[in-house]
């Protein structure tokens, strides 16, 4: 975590030396990012807007010190790698730079959902970010296809561009999905999977121990939300079944089946410092996101992942820290 160190270090100087003791406590200007995913783009405009315009996300995360941005990209007719504007790194690339700049006193939270995910973790990993002025305090993936999705295995020929970009071998080699330069991807897995995809499409194991909020295919479980299962959404390093989620934050280190520095939403760091058992924060923070803590789960299907993650930033208390 040096690189993000380093950063946080830069803006709390930056803020030092632009504020006054009265004016200290707001020196950053902290910015809420949303990164949609695949959807229709008709009548859709593209670029950074400070209202929901595509009407994707069912609410706008509640923040007491902060401002929250759409970041509208086209997720239909062009792959979330493309580098062309409104492809998805070209916006993120431009909505990035001109609100996530410590020098400008700006910080970030990044709210990213399926498709979205995939986008900003493939800027993420091909910038340059170690020696740049970014900042990026947090990620949270909701419902991320940055793993691909059997579904678009199937019908990537039939379906839209961005379809192309989300089979499992694109996503998968598309980035470094290792390579996230110090900042940590916090994953809402969905396990809902009691829809018209249901037992078609994903991965599925037998065995004892189970999680039991996955669906059962002929004696077998199948962990998905409906559109992309649990190998994606938790960050896993391959394609498999997996009925839970894992993380390679200390003090934990599944790095056999999660990529780096990815991990669950709540609670996966180490607390005070020395792997102590009291936290200052430990969710979930907001009622009914069927949070299942002995796999690291959620039961809810591919939509309820971002309306989750818009939850639990409104009610998470405000100094979270990775």
């Amino acid at each position: 975590m040096q690189t993000r160190i380093i950063k946080t270090l830069c803006a709390i100087a930056a803020g030092l030396m632009m504020a006054t003791p009265s004016t200290l406590a707001f020196a950053l200007t902290h910015n809420i990012l949303l990164i949609h995913g695949r959807s229709d783009s008709a009548n859709e405009q593209f670029g950074v807007f400070t209202t929901d315009q595509h009407k994707y996300w069912s609410g706008s995360p509640v923040t007491a010190d902060g401002h929250v941005f759409f970041v509208q990209w086209d997720a239909w007719n062009r792959k979330f790698d493309d580098t062309t504007c409104p492809g998805g790194q070209c916006i993120i690339n431009n909505a990035v730079n001109s609100l996530c700049n410590i020098n400008n006193n700006q910080e970030c939270w990044i709210i990213c959902h399926s498709a979205g995910c995939a986008a900003f973790e493939n800027y993420l990993a091909k910038s340059n970010y170690c020696c740049n002025p970014i900042f990026i305090a947090h990620v949270m993936a909701a419902s991320s296809a940055a793993g691909g999705s059997e579904i678009a295995n199937v019908f990537s020929w039939v379906g839209k561009t961005i379809d192309q970009s989300l089979t499992t071998s694109y996503a998968r080699g598309a980035y470094n999905h290792n390579n996230m330069q110090g900042v940590v991807v916090r994953g809402f897995g969905g396990t809902f999977n009691n829809t018209a995809t249901a037992c078609l499409f994903f991965p599925s194991q037998g065995g004892s121990g189970l999680n039991p909020d996955c669906n059962r295919c002929s004696g077998n479980s199948q962990c998905a939300d409906g559109a992309v299962a649990l190998h994606s959404t938790c960050g896993h390093n391959r394609v498999a079944s997996f009925q839970d989620c894992n993380s390679t934050i200390s003090p934990h280190g599944d790095t056999s089946g999660t990529y780096s520095f990815h991990g669950w939403w709540i609670t996966d760091h180490e607390c005070n410092g020395q792997g102590g058992t009291t936290c200052n924060w430990s969710g979930p923070f907001s009622s009914n996101t069927k949070w299942n803590g002995n796999f690291k789960t959620y039961n809810v299907d591919h939509g309820g992942g971002a309306v989750n993650a818009i939850a639990e930033y409104s009610f998470a208390p405000f100094a979270l820290c990775p």
